[in-house]
């Protein structure tokens, strides 16, 4: 049998390597290993030359043809309506060709500045806006590009919106008129 004094350490023990073995049990750890702001490096920068199989090269001109602007749809119509069916204020782009009956520099773009056009929420909603440009008589082109976007930060945008290309804008017979609608 133990003795009173044996005991004691015992038991004493117990409750000290007990608590100890609780409060491991309670603790996390975590590492982070973050790379050194000098340690990082760019990444190789890799030089592609872009090649063509020979199959494919024969019969292709070494001279690409330059690319003259298509001519107008419609020479008749200067008038573009917009309408705003939307609960948004929205901005209409237009990124406009340069008239293709009147030669330019061969270093001339073939796009002319963009304008723009704001419109408020519900604004010509009904049969739409006439709208003009600040440098003369609007004329739109095939390949004429229209763009519309929220101004309210929602990050809403239509289009992009290719004349003769897609569906809008629709060119009326009876009045001769291009009508973009922007809707929902």
């Amino acid at each position: 049998m133990a003795s009173k004094s044996g005991i004691v350490p015992m038991v004493l023990a117990a409750v000290v390597g007990g608590s100890g073995a609780l409060l491991l049990t309670q603790l996390y750890f975590s590492i982070w290993i973050e790379p050194s702001v000098t340690a990082e490096k760019a990444p190789p920068v890799l030089e592609v030359k872009p090649t063509v199989p020979d199959a494919m090269a024969k019969g292709r001109p070494k001279v690409i043809a330059k690319k003259e602007p298509p001519p107008s749809i419609d020479p008749r119509t200067d008038v573009l309506r917009i309408s705003n069916q939307t609960q948004f204020p929205i901005r209409i782009v237009l990124r406009s060709h340069l008239d293709p009956n009147h030669p330019s520099p061969p270093e001339t773009p073939h796009f002319k500045e963009p304008v723009h056009w704001d419109f408020a929420p519900q604004e010509g909603s009904i049969g739409g806006l006439k709208v003009s440009l600040p440098s003369g008589p609007m004329q739109l082109y095939q390949g004429d590009i229209l763009m519309a976007f929220a101004l309210d930060g929602s990050q809403k945008y239509w289009g992009p919106y290719v004349v003769g290309d897609t569906p809008q804008p629709t060119l009326t017979q009876t009045d001769a008129e291009w009508h973009l609608v922007i809707s929902p």
